[in-house]
């Protein structure tokens, strides 16, 4: 992503979660139609910046998504969803990776954040659902910003990475979310690889090798 476009992706997304805190608020007529107005300007952004012109058709998709999508998760003010991942990692320094059903693409486990779980349950979780392998949380890694990688904001998500440990399973896919799964080198890995411009491959083998001192996140002064 360019630094042009990741800076209108920032905007838009700050665009969108103003225009959906304040319709979620429920205001009067005046105030509404001109949150509803900042959503709809937001989608054309997203569209704009997304097919480097402007798509009325994705920009109405976006605009009725985002509309739609007020007041689901909570009354009031709207905040980034929150992601789970876990780096594993067996007995020859080779990274789970699984091929993700929905994009066909290649990362470590990861999920969701679900009410009445730690981050850390999360992550046991996952990746005992997704490949039949038990783990234990270690220590967090890197904190991830979607908006670093994302091209299109449809949601801003942040994703808690976790090193954890292998104790032991049986390698299994799960049998609708994920297409392949496997142990790889680093000189080996599989293609396409998710997340592309976010240096989580060399983060995860950082941590194993024991160079990764303290948690990555993402800088203050990323340009707004």
């Amino acid at each position: 992503m360019s630094d042009i476009s990741a800076r209108l992706n920032l905007w838009t997304q700050r665009l969108t979660g103003i225009a959906q805190t304040g319709l979620a608020f429920e205001p009067h007529t005046y105030d509404r139609e001109r949150y509803e107005e900042l959503l709809k300007l937001a989608a054309e952004m997203a569209a704009t910046t997304a097919a480097l012109e402007h798509d009325q058709v994705l920009s109405q998709q976006l605009y009725e998504r985002w509309r739609s999508g007020v007041g689901e998760r909570e009354r009031g003010y709207v905040t980034p969803k929150v992601g789970v991942g876990a780096v594993v990692f067996n007995e020859r320094g080779e990274l789970l990776l699984i091929r993700r059903a929905i994009s066909g693409m290649w990362l470590y486990p990861t999920g969701w954040a679900d009410v009445g779980y730690t981050p850390a349950q999360v992550a046991v979780k996952e990746v005992w659902e997704e490949t039949g392998l038990r783990i234990t949380p270690l220590r967090i890694i890197a904190l991830y910003d979607n908006t670093r990688y994302r091209s299109t904001p449809d949601n801003h998500f942040w994703s808690v990475t976790f090193y954890c440990r292998l104790d032991g399973g049986d390698l299994h896919a799960h049998p609708h979310e994920v297409l392949a799964l496997g142990f790889f080198a680093h000189d080996r890995l599989p293609a396409p690889l998710a997340r592309e411009g976010l240096p989580w491959v060399e983060h995860a083998f950082a941590a194993h090798r024991g160079d990764l001192r303290e948690p990555y996140f993402d800088p203050v002064n990323t340009e707004s």
